[in-house]
């Protein structure tokens, strides 16, 4: 699954853009690291915890490891990056983005599920991400798991905007042009319809059936079908993956395909 989702989240990469990925961001790393070595040799990424631009060994860490340092081009201090991500607007063109909870809009929610006070479950907090969706030109989001849990018909806290309410909500409420893509999932890639702004399937991984996904979705999806299947990765591509990027296999080990018992 590791493997699948960078190669997807690679394809829409392009070059010379600039990017941003968080703390716990295997999958993103192999992302941004495959299409430099593809197709986007100019594609420039920032760890946002760490400030490390480019790190590359072929060895995959997550993007705050202070290893990445002694492999990158580049290191920005604290300050500096808050100045890129707090105050400039569409500096970076994406964010890739992780989440507790994801809602029919693209909000996403990493500080709680539940009521706040007394909450299920605590995320890491909002830490950049709410700057990163108010300003970048785009985000994606990337999801190792797909069930009713993680995509609800309303997050149970904002700290990430999407589309907020759908139509023009967003730029009604004076945010800049953006809000998320694309979402990446076990089960399929997803995209926002051009006037509601809801999400809406793009494809679906090969065996997945849209009766799959829409139970494992808690809210309803449009484009079940007549849904085309996801592209799997062609040889070159994981070629490149495994030769260059993940040479000691972490995405395949730590990111399995979910069972199916």
């Amino acid at each position: 699954m590791g493997e699948f989702l960078s190669v997807l989240l690679a394809r829409d990469m392009s070059d010379g853009e600039k990017a941003i990925v968080g703390t716990n961001s295997d999958i993103q790393v192999a992302a941004c690291n495959l299409a430099r070595a593809s197709h986007a040799p100019q594609l420039w990424w920032v760890s946002g915890p760490g400030g490390m631009t480019n790190p590359t060994e072929g060895i995959i860490r997550p993007a705050a490891d202070a290893e990445n340092i002694a492999v990158a081009s580049s290191q920005f201090d604290l300050p500096m990056m808050i100045d890129f991500i707090d105050w400039q607007v569409h500096f970076f063109d994406f964010a890739i983005l992780g989440a507790l909870q994801v809602d029919r809009y693209g909000n996403i929610n990493t500080v709680v599920v539940g009521d706040h006070a007394k909450p299920k479950l605590r995320g890491p907090g909002t830490v950049g991400i709410s700057a990163l969706t108010g300003l970048s030109k785009r985000f994606y989001i990337m999801m190792t798991r797909h069930d009713p849990g993680a995509f609800v018909e309303k997050v149970d806290f904002i700290s990430g905007v999407g589309h907020m309410s759908g139509g023009t909500s967003r730029t009604d409420a004076g945010l800049p042009d953006g809000g998320p893509k694309l979402v990446v999932t076990p089960l399929g890639v997803f995209d926002f319809a051009s006037e509601t702004r809801a999400m809406q399937i793009k494809s679906l991984h090969p065996g997945v059936t849209p009766e799959e996904v829409n139970d494992a979705t808690g809210f309803d999806l449009s484009g079940a079908a007549n849904a085309p299947a996801t592209a799997v990765p062609t040889d070159e591509e994981l070629f490149v993956l495994r030769r260059t990027v993940d040479t000691t296999g972490v995405l395949a080990a730590k990111f399995p395909w979910p069972s199916q018992a």
